[in-house]
């Protein structure tokens, strides 16, 4: 397991303030976050590589704050693979269990550990060969396998599949979660891409100006954001700044019927407060008709298409109704409805699929 308390930590002018973090045995979280929100410090300062100047970091229940980087127990992938140019791939993936107490257990000698990772990462065919050569996604294998061949008690990954190509990157994503699974490894990704937070994790963190502001399973934090920055980063489409102004009373759980004033354009929606708020709605939450909107939905909105783009089976339109909402709908409904721009459309919302922030 990690844990982390109260962690501050300085790196190049750049500071991580008052980070907790708790990823148990076995689990996998993201630290997410934009460029320059301080991941890959935070994932320094875990390793040992970035001195803390308060707080503690555990490491399988050792107090590791102190402790230099080679003591810590840990695997680490970087971008940049810092592979040996002069040695076969069987040579580096077995590099680490030279010198590694985890060499002497049964079962952990380096040919035995070379053939079991080379195996379930599908590079056995590679293994005399030098790295020169070698594809970006055959060297991140690599570099994973060169990691966890002492079989270390963490697995940190620095945006490992930043340098591969879209096809490759869903290949070892799908790889890397199949050894999470069965090496057991506690791992720790840093990654800006909140769609690996979604397939891989089962906790992301979000990582702004050096503070994690919102951490939580994956699909919480993807529907239920607290904040327009969080909703913002991990792609939600609409948020709205506006006004919520209480419209009916509550039934005891702290929630009432409400409405939300952005302008000229209004939802009903369901609060807990009222005033300033940014309204987060998801754009496969919005349904598009030629027609009438059921009477059973509370938000039905008229609007002109403004743009059409296609994303492979999914597609996203842009309609004014009197804000721009974004709308993902399938290729197949754009083409049935002839969608194009500059075409009239009803949209319908339901009240609690809007969440306020």
């Amino acid at each position: 397991m990690i844990r982390i308390e109260g962690l501050e930590a300085s790196a190049g002018g750049f500071t991580l303030r008052d980070i907790s973090l708790d990823i148990p045995r076995g689990g996998y979280a993201l630290i997410i976050g934009p460029t320059g929100s301080g991941k890959t410090t935070l994932l320094d300062a875990i390793a040992g590589h970035v001195p803390t100047r308060s707080g503690k970091v555990w490491i399988s229940d050792t107090d590791v704050t102190s402790l230099p980087p080679e003591r810590r127990g840990l695997g680490i992938v970087y971008q940049q693979y810092h592979l040996f140019p002069h040695l076969t791939v069987a040579e580096n993936i077995s590099y680490g269990l030279r010198n590694d107490q985890a060499s002497r257990r049964p079962g952990v000698q380096a040919p035995n550990r070379v053939s079991q990772l080379s195996t379930m990462l599908g590079i056995t065919h590679l293994l005399d060969r030098r790295i020169q050569g070698l594809s970006g996604g055959e060297q991140q294998r690599v570099s994973i396998a060169r990691a966890l061949a002492p079989r270390p008690s963490v697995l940190l990954l620095d945006e490992p599949f930043a340098a591969v190509d879209p096809a490759s990157r869903a290949i070892l994503r799908r790889e890397l979660r199949a050894l999470h699974e069965a090496e057991g490894i506690t791992t720790l990704q840093v990654t800006h891409d909140f769609d690996e937070a979604l397939r891989l994790g089962n906790l992301v963190a979000v990582l702004s100006d050096g503070r994690i502001i919102q951490q939580g399973p994956p699909g919480e934090v993807f529907r239920r954001p607290n904040s327009a920055l969080v909703a913002r980063f991990i792609g939600t489409g609409n948020v709205i700044a506006g006004r919520v102004r209480r419209t009916g009373d509550g039934n005891g759980d702290g929630r009432f019927p409400a409405r939300f004033e952005s302008g000229s354009f209004a939802l009903e929606v369901i609060a807990d407060r009222e005033g300033e708020a940014h309204a987060v709605i998801r754009p496969e939450d919005l349904m598009v008709s030629l027609e009438s909107i059921p009477q059973s939905v509370r938000n039905r909105l008229q609007g002109t298409v403004r743009r059409v783009e296609g994303a492979g089976p999914v597609s996203q339109l842009e309609i004014d109704v009197g804000v721009p909402l974004v709308v993902a709908v399938t290729a197949a409904t754009v083409d049935a409805m002839g969608l194009r721009p500059g075409m009239q459309v009803r949209i319908g919302l339901k009240a609690t699929a809007v969440h306020l922030v």
